[in-house]
């Protein structure tokens, strides 16, 4: 009791959530079970935890200390760009780099201005040093729940803060262009070619050379990496450092072929792997993977000692917690150091049981991450890792560097890409959602224990049970809810009714794009993908029972194709007369639903669906502001409105036919501009509560000063996804709600 009470006082006294202070203690509870006779050995893994979650802890605090949270304009600024780190999507240039004078590392982003200057960036094969202008601040965390954290994927990397340029220009002569000469920047050059000779390679050898090779994600090849995500199997690719034992066979070979002596041949890999871990892409893997051969080899060397791999791997980990603690909050460094322990302490064991190892291990990190789970995983991890290891890798490096075998070995990869898809096709997938921490470490913990011959089948029971029990309270909320999501400029909502009876979805949100030039147009994920999807996923939601689009503007349907390719979306529904239209017949041909699944509606032809009655459209129309559907419904006696973009005077007829109409909580139409939200309307319904969907910094000045001037003068309390993020209403009955906000805290309205 002592050492669990001093334990959690210096968790406290780190700072650490209370999640970090409840996966402690439960780890080293576990680790207090299995090692009862071998109290220096828990003792050690209780020193090696505190140290670890102290190195956490200083990174921490260096990273806030390093970081700027209110945007700062600097000028005439100098950094060094690598040819292999810039990434460019449509007239977007991303890249990390060093700012000089800041003496950090830092994200940039730049606009190019034309696509000339588009050209000359893409045909710059050497580091070279830019002097720029712009904004820097710290990046910008999630605002919406189970959101991409890119905050958190930055500081990972030791990033604290990002730069939005204004003005970029190389430097001709600069007093530090010796850098250009440097052997890191050599390195970075020569991956920089190797990118570029791989990319002239066909298809799929091309992207599983750029991966597997250099740790380049080419974004020709993002299907294959979703399509082995899907099938469970992303655990290959947190294990491929496995290619950097046949560098090391490769180099072994040549070298005993030319009669050069093993001393010789370990003093040129010691230096040749720490080169390759550059041009590797130094992921999280390969760190791993190249300083384990790397000590093993220099112990062996210096020493003459054999170095055991877990001792090498402990090593390797303590060594990149005190480098770069971030890792930890990889979904890559996780899978990799633990599946690689599991294979060291099971390497006598046949490919069979080592493949089912590998799958239950990685369950609780990839359902944590990507809240999915195939099926298919469990068979086909029983061969796919010698099919890995003595096919893939091989073709992958033979058809690189013997360009006479590269048409075989592409061969080999098309017959493997497809197999994959089609296994893919299958549906097998199941959308489990994100289980709470608890029971991620809870399941670890089970696991490990699954190490003991004793009581297995108890723990096979608590296993299955908890999954059972988690998959019930993640997929069955005892709650109504409805949910604003932080969209940026646009709108969805997202309506569940209690134990997720329905789904329903209002709008989809959309982004504006000025650009029509074929140069500028980008690839990134829509919001609709990477915020309302990924949300119902992590809920266990894989389809919706509606999905209204109030009219046609881009802000409310222009995610619409894209998120209805990740959820299913059983009914559709747009205003009377917006089917017609040739933008929306273009999305509706882009998306995975059928024509037959749509519905126009209106007061007319329909009164009410489901729970919703329907308020607005009077009649057929263009599928315009004017014409936007609008709905009332209740939850626990809770009432709400929303009404798109609908202007003040379809307002004020929606309230003339409907004298008796009142809301609780109030949607303000149009994101809170002064076009809608009319005080009559204000007057009738007597909201309790207003909500305002608008984009940070929009160009628009949504929300609009008479907009909010008519909610205070009817005293009605108001949000603004813009300030809080994601806001979230529980009905709690009796026309009183619980009103969560991401970013603000929470509250009650009565």
């Amino acid at each position: 009791m002592f050492l669990f009470a001093v334990t959690a006082v210096v968790l406290c006294f780190l700072k650490l959530s209370f999640n970090w202070i409840v996966v402690v203690i439960a780890l080293i509870l576990f680790f207090r079970i299995i090692t009862i006779k071998d109290r220096s050995f828990f003792c050690a893994w209780v020193v090696f935890v505190l140290f670890s979650l102290y190195m956490v802890s200083m990174w921490q605090k260096k990273i806030d200390a390093q970081s700027i949270e209110s945007k700062i304009l600097i000028s005439q600024q100098h950094c060094e760009i690598y040819p292999d780190q810039w990434q460019i999507d449509g007239d977007l240039l991303k890249f990390p780099a060093t700012w000089i004078e800041g003496k950090q590392i830092v994200q940039f982003s730049y606009k190019f201005k034309s696509k000339n200057e588009k050209n000359l960036f893409l045909e710059n094969k050497k580091t070279a040093i830019f002097l720029f202008s712009g904004e820097i601040k710290q990046p910008d965390s999630f605002t919406n729940e189970n959101q991409f954290d890119y905050r958190q994927f930055l500081r990972s990397k030791n990033i604290a803060n990002t730069v939005y340029i204004s003005d970029l220009k190389e430097v001709e002569n600069y007093q530090n262009n010796l850098r250009k000469s440097s052997l890191l920047s050599f390195i970075h050059n020569i991956r920089k070619y190797l990118i570029d000779y791989f990319g002239k390679i066909q298809q799929p050898l091309s992207g599983y050379c750029q991966l597997l090779l250099i740790g380049y994600y080419d974004s020709d090849f993002n299907g294959q990496i979703d399509i082995i995500n899907k099938l469970g199997l992303l655990y290959l690719f947190s294990l491929s450092g496995m290619h950097v034992f046949y560098i090391i066979i490769a180099i072994r070979w040549l070298f005993t072929k030319l009669h050069v002596s093993d001393e010789i041949c370990s003093f040129v890999l010691l230096l040749v792997l720490p080169l390759y871990l550059i041009i590797g892409g130094s992921s999280a893997s390969l760190v791993r993977a190249v300083m384990m051969s790397w000590l093993i080899i220099a112990n062996q060397s210096i020493f003459k000692t054999k170095l055991s791999g877990i001792t090498a791997e402990s090593c390797v980990l303590i060594t990149n917690l005190y480098l770069c603690p971030g890792i930890i909050f990889s979904m890559g460094a996780q899978l990799s150091y633990l599946l690689t322990f599991i294979l060291l302490i099971n390497k006598e064991k046949g490919p069979v049981y080592l493949g089912l190892k590998l799958t239950i291990y990685s369950i609780p990190i990839v359902l944590w991450n990507t809240y999915e789970w195939n099926w298919l995983t469990a068979f086909l991890s029983i061969g796919i890792i010698p099919f890995f290891e003595w096919l893939i890798i091989p073709a992958v490096i033979i058809g690189s560097t013997i360009p006479i075998l590269t048409f075989f070995c592409n061969k080999i990869l098309v017959g493997f890409t497809a197999i994959f898809n089609f296994l893919s096709s299958l549906p097998f997938t199941w959308n489990y959602g994100k289980p709470p921490l608890f029971f991620v470490v809870f399941w670890s913990i089970l696991f490990l224990l699954l190490e003991r011959k004793k009581g297995r089948y108890k723990l096979f029971l608590y296993i299955l049970i908890s999954f059972i029990l988690c998959a019930i309270i993640i997929r069955y909320p005892l709650n109504e809810q409805v949910i604003y999501f932080d969209i940026g400029q646009g709108d969805s909502t997202l309506i569940v009714e209690k134990f997720n009876k329905k789904i329903t979805l209002i709008d989809t949100g959309g982004k504006i794009s000025f650009n029509n030039e074929e140069w500028r147009k980008r690839e990134s994920k829509t919001t609709g993908e990477t915020i309302i999807a990924n949300y119902l996923l992590s809920k266990g939601i894989s389809e919706i029972d509606n999905l209204f689009l109030t009219h046609q503007d881009t802000d409310h349907v222009g995610n619409f194709p894209t998120f209805s390719k990740k959820i299913k979306i059983d009914n559709l529904f747009v205003p009377d007369g917006m089917e017609k239209l040739a933008s929306f017949v273009i999305r509706l041909n882009n998306s995975a639903v059928k024509k037959e699944n749509v519905h126009p509606i209106s007061t007319v032809k329909v009164k009410r669906i489901g729970l919703f009655k329907i308020l607005h459209p009077f009649g057929q129309g263009n599928g315009e502001n004017k014409d936007s559907i609008t709905v009332t419904f209740k939850l626990s006696g809770v009432s709400f409105i929303i009404s798109g973009d609908l202007d003040q005077a379809g307002e004020k007829e929606v309230i003339k036919k409907n004298k008796l109409l009142k809301a609780d909580i109030l949607k303000t139409g149009h994101h809170g501009s002064k076009t809608s939200t009319a005080k009559e309307y204000v007057e009738q319904l007597k909201p309790k509560f207003a909500i305002i969907s608008a984009g940070r910094n929009n160009r628009y000045g949504h929300p609009n000063v008479e907009t909010l001037e008519t909610l205070n003068g009817y005293h009605v309390p108001y949000v603004n996804t813009a300030e809080v993020g994601m806001i979230k209403i529980l009905p709690t009955g009796n026309h009183e709600v619980k009103v969560e906000t991401l970013l603000k805290g929470n509250g009650v309205i009565k």
